[in-house]
């Protein structure tokens, strides 16, 4: 028995010295310049485990094992162990974009708080994410279109950034038909409206082009909504006087950006409860759909758009940056922003704070920018109207300084604190029961 037994043992540790030499000398080097981001440093951190897993030719197998364990996580609600398993599986297998695309979207999206508001300093890690996926998948438009999509929803700002994206993904083989007509939304949201127009023109020639070939009923369903895109954006930009402008006739003929809306912007803050606070106010747009953003931020803090400098996946948690989308209805908002509940997302460690409010017509859905305009010619302000903020648009754009004591109640403060913007008249809390009123825009 012991002959046997010893022959074995030194089979097995032939075989394993065979697999060390044929990952160093073959499977590595072939790893290393076709899937190492060891440049981007994200092997670091890893157990010795898990890296003679990556190099003995298990790496495939490992991190689709581990995407499976990921996508248990997430399903259980066990967010925080999801991202650094994100992390192993794209380094083990930097091909896997939908790990990349899943990963980005868990982390813009779904680190909240107790009213489900996403932790926004988590974006640059998320583009960052993406930025490596797109660095080793750069012949598929996913993860470009990814990365636009961030800008566009998420961000909801920078335009031409997403356009930027965008423009990279449909230029890619294999781009799903029905993804190519975000970029003319893109173009309208970054002010390039012409543009726009020449990519739905575009758009609906190819899909006439493809049914004239196939006489293929889904083809014909495509073709008829690319016209109609064509049509609504020729339509618009009729009569909110786009065409008029370079004419030279706007001031001729009754477009519907004339007669501006007066929004009347008014509001109020105020401190309700420790790190409590409740805004109100009023404007003029009567119909719901447009919402106000209403950002507080540390005072010398103003996050950027931009990718992270690297993986740690590590916030600044000293720093503090909320961002609530306002809803709004029948000219008014009432919103009360808890943030006593999330100590980590809000710490508010600075003494002094910018409670901001912002509106873009850009964001606006078409049937207030039918009104307003693509740039905000169609709306006015005697207070709030911004034409510096945002180069070539006027928007809504005002600031109140808040303290730390003042958020805290703490001191002169501690029985709250109150600011009425010029103007300001009290508004009826907004009830469930509420009947919307669906007002017009038009004159």
């Amino acid at each position: 028995m012991k002959k046997p037994r010893t022959l074995l043992l030194g089979i097995l540790t032939a075989l394993l010295v065979a697999q060390g030499v044929l990952s160093q000398r073959f499977i590595f080097p072939q790893w290393k310049r076709d899937y190492s981001t060891g440049n981007l440093g994200i092997a670091e951190g890893l157990t010795p485990d898990q890296l003679l897993a990556s190099l003995s030719g298990l790496r495939t197998l490992v991190a689709g094992i581990l995407w499976v364990k990921t996508d248990e996580y997430f399903h259980n609600g066990q967010f925080d162990a999801v991202v650094p398993l994100v992390r192993l599986v794209t380094w083990l297998d930097p091909r896997q974009e939908e790990v990349y695309a899943t990963g980005a979207w868990h982390i813009a999206y779904n680190f909240t708080d107790e009213q489900n508001r996403s932790d926004r300093r988590y974006i640059p890690l998320a583009l960052r994410l993406l930025q490596e996926g797109v660095q080793y998948n750069q012949n598929h438009y996913r993860l470009f279109h990814e990365t636009g999509w961030l800008y566009y929803h998420k961000i909801d700002d920078d335009y031409d950034k997403a356009v930027k994206w965008f423009e990279q993904s449909v230029s890619k083989p294999g781009v799903l038909k029905y993804l190519r007509s975000i970029l003319a939304s893109a173009y309208q949201r970054d002010g390039r409206i012409e543009d726009a127009l020449v990519w739905y023109a575009k758009l609906e020639k190819d899909a006439a082009d493809e049914f004239a070939v196939t006489k293929d009923p889904t083809t014909r369903i495509l073709k008829d909504t690319q016209e109609k895109n064509l049509n609504n954006h020729l339509i618009r930009m009729t009569s909110r006087g786009y065409f008029g402008k370079k004419a030279g006739v706007y001031d001729k003929y009754p477009y519907d950006t004339h007669n501006p809306v007066n929004l009347n912007f008014t509001f109020k803050v105020e401190v309700v409860d420790k790190k409590v606070i409740r805004v109100t106010g009023t404007w003029g747009i009567p119909t719901t759909g447009a919402r106000v953003r209403c950002v507080l931020r540390d005072a010398d803090y103003n996050l950027k758009w931009e990718p992270a400098p690297g993986l740690d996946f590590d916030i600044d948690r000293n720093r503090t940056f909320m961002l609530d989308p306002l809803y709004t209805q029948n000219g008014r908002f009432d919103r009360r922003i808890d943030m006593s509940r999330n100590p980590t997302m809000y710490g508010f460690k600075s003494d002094e704070y910018v409670l901001e409010f912002y509106f873009s017509p850009r964001s606006a859905p078409p049937h207030i920018q039918d009104k307003i305009g693509w740039n905000g010619e169609g709306m006015t302000d005697r207070q709030f109207i911004d034409d510096k903020v945002r180069p070539g648009q006027r928007v809504l754009f005002t600031s109140v300084k808040l303290t730390r004591d003042q958020i805290l109640r703490r001191g002169e403060y501690r029985d709250g604190y109150v600011y009425r913007s010029p103007g300001y008249k009290e508004v009826t809390t907004l009830e469930e029961s509420d009947v919307i009123f669906r007002g017009s825009m038009r004159n």
